[in-house]
């Protein structure tokens, strides 16, 4: 019997790797709690393994080494959990009285509309849904809420992380021989755990600094909550591109809320100018091209990882499409194509091997490589 007339058509193959695709992604949203925690253990124990290796090479057991990065990991993640944790909780008591303000603030501004004659011609009441105050203000309760739903397993997380701390030990020693030798798998797997620690260390370090410096801007502001709109700025530092458009919405709205349009501006430009700062200016500059990643694949994979696994997804997306991109698209050549266009900048490769195109007046030009 002929072998081709097994071979599957095009369509059938795209239909079978839809489904495949589609049953992967629901086991994923099943079971997010645990790859949340999985996850973000090990991106934990990649960020702080520096501090283990240096302890280490100053002479300290590898025991105490790894007792002191230990508590240090762990005293950090429980005060995060509990200071988002009771931040958030006065920040719900203090929502009905906000809502009620923005009700009226609403109100205010359906009369205004009516008195110049536009409720005739719209539909007022339709468009003034959409600015909701339980939606608006539910945003941020349903962020930290899911942000809280992530961390709260500690006893997992912990788990997860005494285990890959035992194992960082010693990985040095065991990868060092493959690398020495060109392995491919394993040199890809070191370099990518060396951007994720730049990305994160960085971030986590620039992200702390810029917290610190809005929290003290929306004290000088008057904004309530200022430490809770500070932590909110840490938190939306992970998320490159729309992570500080997202933190600011709060404030501003609070300070619409208290003092008026002008301090809602006012915030809105300070925030603007010291996030935009931080992840224009300070960011580029000490983490270099690591991410590599295009604007449409970071806003992509925060909505996509989001939907799977919820706020701490948003978090968890550049790291996770980094994995993706690196450890499984960037080796396989039938892919290769899909791992460079997620990229941020075409590679010198690309401008020597492939067809760059360009853009004209007359519209694109191709220009073969040398």
């Amino acid at each position: 019997m002929n072998n081709q007339s097994f071979q599957l058509s095009s369509t059938v193959k795209f239909f079978v790797a839809a489904a495949a695709i589609a049953v992967t992604l629901f086991f994923i949203r099943e079971a997010s709690a645990m790859i949340n925690s999985i996850v973000l253990s090990a991106i934990i124990v990649v960020s702080a393994t520096p501090l283990l290796y240096s302890l280490k090479r100053k002479g300290v057991p590898s025991v105490v080494a790894y007792a002191i990065t230990l508590i240090v990991i762990l005293v950090v993640f429980t005060a995060v959990v509990l200071f988002v944790i009771t931040a958030l909780v006065n920040f719900i008591e203090a929502v009905p009285t906000y809502a009620t303000e923005l009700q009226s603030i609403l109100d205010s501004f359906a009369d205004w509309l009516a008195s110049l004659g536009i409720a005739g011609q719209i539909e007022l009441e339709t468009v003034l849904s959409v600015l909701d105050p339980g939606k608006l203000l539910g945003f941020v309760v349903d962020f930290f809420a899911g942000l809280i739903g992530g961390l709260s397993d500690v006893f997992l997380v912990g788990l997860i992380i005494i285990f890959l701390l035992v194992d960082a030990l010693n990985v040095p020693e065991k990868i060092v021989p493959y690398i020495n030798r060109g392995d491919p798998l394993v040199s890809r797997l070191a370099a990518f755990g060396a951007d994720v620690r730049l990305y994160i260390v960085v971030t986590t370090i620039v992200g702390l600094v810029t917290g610190a410096v809005d929290t003290i801007f929306f004290i000088a502001m008057g904004v309530d909550f200022p430490i809770l709109w500070g932590a909110l700025a840490f938190f939306m530092s992970y998320i490159p591109t729309l992570g500080f458009w997202l933190a600011l919405i709060p404030p501003v709205f609070l300070a619409l809320l208290e003092s008026g349009p002008v301090a809602a501006v006012v915030v809105f430009i300070g925030i603007v100018i010291i996030n935009g700062f931080a992840e224009n200016v300070v960011k580029p500059k000490y983490m270099g091209e690591e991410l590599d990643l295009s604007p449409f694949t970071v806003v992509f994979s925060v909505v996509f990882w989001s939907a799977l696994l919820g706020p701490l997804g948003a978090i968890l997306s550049v790291p996770m499409t980094m994995a993706i991109k690196s450890l499984v698209l960037a080796p396989d050549p039938s892919n290769r194509w899909l791992a460079d266009l997620m990229s941020a900048e075409p590679h010198d490769d690309q401008k020597e091997d492939g067809l760059v195109v360009a853009g004209d007046e007359g519209g694109l030009t191709e220009i073969e490589g040398e």
